[in-house]
């Protein structure tokens, strides 16, 4: 079993470097501080039921068919309310400006006005039809529930993605979206030494290689039509553009530390690539709570 309060530190320290890299995140990155700590602390020590053995049908899982249309990543009896409820005073601390909306969002769910399941078992469209209900019955944005509902999915997640990451290594598969959960790729990672890409799922935090010439979007294989921009004497920060259908993914080039790293505290210390390359009129390839302006 893995020491909590090592790995928690080795968090800290993680942060505190890339606030020293990139000082424009600071604001950023010490918002975002205690929402991924109290995200960490409670997945270490998250015990969900028992789930059946993955099951897979190879055949779907090569055409494209992720993992959660084959297998129940999101379960009705995962203790949703009590992440919800252990993550509030994390985002309280990082927004408190939020202090008012949390404070409904907690009452309402120890009245149990909602039932948090019937949001997590929609698709995306869906959800945000029913956070528009919940929002106008509580007076809070809207946005501002999903951000704390988002935390609490990646939570359960990523736990049943690093549960089943080993078993889906035997399977081949080659498309740009998460092989676990179905969803675009918040950030790249070039190696050093193999120079292979490998995809970061902000939604779960599964990694998987891909192409380095095939835009993981719209697949298209056209080196001419894809590009790299970088910042000026920091050749390991880039984003990927795909001129063909205008989307854009950060990319942390050539790197050799990945131990010392987390990749969502990297995807928020690179926000100002999001800026530059929206203000060039790309696209993100997934939504992230960080990375809309």
């Amino acid at each position: 079993m893995k020491d909590e309060s090592v790995n928690i530190e080795k968090l800290e320290d993680i942060i505190d470097r890339e606030m020293e890299r990139h000082p424009h995140s600071q604001p950023l990155l010490q918002a975002f501080r205690p929402v991924i700590l109290a995200r960490n602390r409670i997945l270490e020590g998250l015990q969900l039921a028992e789930s059946e053995p993955l099951v897979l049908d190879e055949i779907r899982f090569q055409g494209g068919i992720p993992v959660i249309a084959q297998y129940p990543l999101i379960r009705k009896d995962d203790p949703w309310k009590d992440i919800v409820q252990a993550m509030i005073p994390a985002v309280h601390e990082g927004f408190p400006d939020l202090r008012e909306d949390l404070d409904r969002l907690e009452n309402a769910l120890q009245a149990e006005d909602f039932d948090l399941y019937d949001y997590f078992r929609r698709n995306s469209e869906e959800q945000q039809d029913l956070l528009s209900i919940w929002a106008e019955a509580i007076s809070i944005a809207a946005e501002r529930i999903g951000f704390i509902l988002n935390q609490a999915s990646r939570i359960v997640l990523e736990k049943r993605a690093g549960d089943i990451a080993e078993q889906i290594e035997a399977f081949h598969w080659e498309k740009g979206y998460c092989p676990i959960c179905g969803s675009f790729p918040s950030l790249a990672v070039i190696g050093e030494k193999i120079g292979e890409r490998r995809l970061h799922c902000s939604r779960c935090g599964h990694d998987w290689r891909f192409s380095r010439v095939i835009c993981p979007y719209c697949e298209r294989e056209a080196q001419q039509e894809m590009n790299f921009f970088y910042i000026e004497d920091k050749p390991q920060e880039s984003a990927f553009t795909c001129e063909e259908c205008q989307r854009y993914l950060i990319t942390l080039n050539r790197v050799s530390d990945l131990n010392d790293r987390d990749l969502d505290v990297s995807a928020l210390g690179l926000t100002h690539l999001d800026i530059i390359l929206q203000e060039k009129h790309f696209v993100p390839m997934t939504v992230t709570d960080w990375n809309v302006f």
